[in-house]
Parts: structure tokens; C-alpha cells; sequence
């Protein structure tokens, strides 16, 4: 029993777990080093996404025999011209309906209390009523009040503005210098030589391998998720200009964010369209929500298969157990990061799988 190969892998991650408490103890030694991941975290992650963004034009540039560090300067230039060029067109509108929005909130809620109120004469309404299923009035009052809050706390929020403020700039200044040196040192094989020196010569073609597979792998996905995400805040933001919605690009704009989120974004998105319509009339929040099926069909059904293709190997079901799971221990960053950081294991295990097999 003691020569085991089941024995001695359960000593090695008893070993592993120890050395994680006791590291967890010391307190004075590794919380240097947790404020400093804390802190450079966003930065690395936004670097690393327009990382995968951008090396297909940096490394095309390089081939057309442009030095590279010509090129990226090239490929900067054009992120801040389109920056630039989004600022001017979009900017404005986009300030003058949070502007529309801010000030109008507080009529439209009202409206719809008046709304909800009038449909207590209505009988189907009235014997709902009576089942003590809701209560319209707890109903309305609930509404105004959580409505109330949300606006307390944004006003309550200003106060920890210097220090989100301050985070932002920071985020700026390093994330271009992260970048840079990201598409510089490409092709430059560092990884691998690191792998090839740290390594066992028999394990070093391997781990290589799994690197380039998960390299491969988080580009596809970055890649083909910015460009769905695109399209689907287009798609809905025509769909809400079509049927008179106000406030369409503000709502399709967080439609278009929420769709990081794999399956459950689209739903996450569709109830702030939803809760404006409802202010204006049912109608028009029936109208929301056949725009936001025609959307996510043609997602689902055309622009998904076409740009990610079947890349993540994995069911609609696993992904959002996935996500499930992931927002429960990890927040909102957990439910961004879910799918690839899954993947990525998938691929780990499947390659030390694979070796065990063959040894």
C-alpha cells in the first residue's frame, strides 16, 4: 500500500493543501503580494484582451516588412483614432440620454404606479388580487422605494469617487506599457525557452503543446466574443430605434456588455430594456421583448456559429452551471471569467490525461 500510486498522490495533495494553509497563516509575507495582484489585475486582464484584439494587425504589419515596434505604434494609433472617433459620434448621445434619464425617472415611475393602480378595476387583475398572491399596493410602494434607494446610493457612491477615479488613470497609464511589451515580445518564443530551461526535456514538448492549445484557444474566444458582442448591441439598438424605444443606446449598449455573460446575458440585458418600456406602456415592452428574441436568435443561430464556431467544446448546459457556480464564488469577475478559465483546465487535464495514459 505505502509504494501506491494512489497512495502517494493523496500524501502529494495533502502536501499541497499544507503548504496553502500555512502559506494562508503568514499573513505579513504573501498580503504584500496579494495587494499587489489585487492591484495590477484589471490592468493585466484589459491588456491581455487587447492583446488577443490586436496582434493579427501588428503581426500583419510585421510581415509587410514594417519594424515592429513601427508597427505597434501604428496599431496604437488606430485604437485612439477609433477611440476618438466613437467619442465624437456616440458620446454626445449617450450623455444627452443618461442626462434624459436621470431627470425623467422619477415621472415615468410615477406613471407606472398610476398604471398598476388603474388595472385594480380590471376583474382577471382584481381576482389575482385576491388570491394574497401580490399585493399592488406593497407593489408600487416597493418599486418607488427600491427606485429611491438606487438614487440614494448613487449620491452616496460620490464619495468614493476620487479613489475609482484614481484606479482609472492608473489603468491607463500602465495597461498601454503592458500592451506594448505584449505585442513586442511576441514571436520572440520566451514561454517555451522558460519551459525548455525549467522543465524535464520529456515534459517540456508537452507543456509547450498545452501552452500553444490554450494560447490558441483564449485568442479564438476573446476574438469571436468582442466581435458578437458588437453585433448584437447593433442588431438591438436598431430593433429599439424600429419600435421607438427611448434611451435605445444606453440599453443596447449594456445589452452588448451583458452578452459576455454566455446564455444568461441576453436575459440580464433585456430587463432594463424591459423596465423602460413598461414606463411608456405594455405594448412597447412586448415589442422589447420580440425585439430581444429576433436578437438573440440571430446570435444564437447565425453570428455565434459563424464567428466562435464550436471552439469551447462545451454543451449549453455546462457552460451555464458554469457561469452559475462561477458568479457564486467569484462575483461579477467570476462570471466574465468563467467559460475560459474552464477551458483552460479542460485542456490541463486533458493533456495530463493523455501523458498518464501513455506512461
Amino acid at each position: 500500500m505505502w509504494q501506491s500510486k494512489l497512495f502517494k498522490a493523496g500524501i502529494g495533495i495533502l502536501l499541497a493543501f499544507l503548504i496553502i494553509y500555512i502559506g494562508s497563516q503568514i499573513t505579513f509575507i504573501f498580503r504584500p503580494v496579494v495587494v499587489a495582484f489585487e492591484a495590477l489585475f484589471i490592468s493585466f486582464l484589459i491588456a491581455g484582451i487587447l492583446y488577443y484584439l490586436t496582434y493579427p494587425f501588428s503581426d500583419w504589419l510585421s510581415s509587410r516588412k514594417l519594424p515592429r515596434p513601427m508597427a505597434i505604434i501604428i496599431v496604437f494609433l488606430i485604437i485612439i483614432g477609433l477611440l476618438t472617433l466613437l467619442a465624437l459620434i456616440i458620446g454626445p448621445i449617450l450623455a444627452a440620454e443618461f442626462n434624459e434619464l436621470i431627470v425623467n425617472l422619477p415621472n415615468r415611475v410615477e406613471n407606472l404606479k398610476r398604471l398598476l393602480e388603474s388595472l385594480e378595476g380590471n376583474p382577471l387583475v382584481a381576482r389575482f388580487l385576491d388570491t394574497d398572491v401580490l399585493d399592488l399596493n406593497n407593489l408600487t410602494d416597493r418599486l418607488t422605494s427600491r427606485a429611491s434607494a438606487a438614487v440614494a446610493g448613487i449620491v452616496t457612491g460620490m464619495t468614493n469617487l476620487v479613489d475609482f477615479l484614481t484606479g482609472i488613470v492608473m489603468t491607463i497609464i500602465i495597461v498601454p506599457f503592458l500592451l506594448y511589451y505584449m505585442l513586442k515580445e511576441k514571436g520572440k518564443n520566451i514561454i517555451p525557452d522558460a519551459v525548455n530551461k525549467i522543465a524535464p526535456e520529456k515534459y517540456a514538448g508537452k507543456i509547450n503543446s498545452a501552452l500553444a492549445e490554450m494560447n490558441k484557444m483564449l485568442a479564438s474566444y476573446v476574438q469571436g466574443l468582442s466581435v458578437v458582442c458588437l453585433f448584437v448591441g447593433v442588431l438591438a439598438y436598431i430593433g429599439f430605434l424600429v419600435i421607438g424605444l427611448e434611451f435605445a443606446l444606453i440599453l443596447s449598449v449594456f445589452i452588448m456588455i451583458t452578452n459576455i455573460v454566455p446564455f444568461l446575458g441576453p436575459f440580464i440585458g433585456a430587463i432594463p430594456a424591459a423596465f423602460v418600456a413598461l414606463l411608456d406602456s405594455p405594448f412597447l415592452m412586448l415589442q422589447v421583448f420580440i425585439v430581444i428574441v429576433i436578437v438573440q436568435q440571430l446570435e444564437g443561430l447565425v453570428i455565434s456559429p459563424q464567428v466562435m464556431g464550436r471552439k469551447m467544446s462545451l454543451s449549453p448546459l455546462t457552460i451555464i452551471l458554469i457561469v452559475l457556480v462561477a458568479g457564486r464564488l467569484g462575483g461579477l469577475l467570476g462570471i466574465i471569467l468563467a467559460v475560459p478559465t474552464f477551458t483552460v483546465l479542460k485542456i490541463i487535464v486533458n493533456h495530463t490525461y493523455e501523458h498518464i495514459k501513455l506512461k
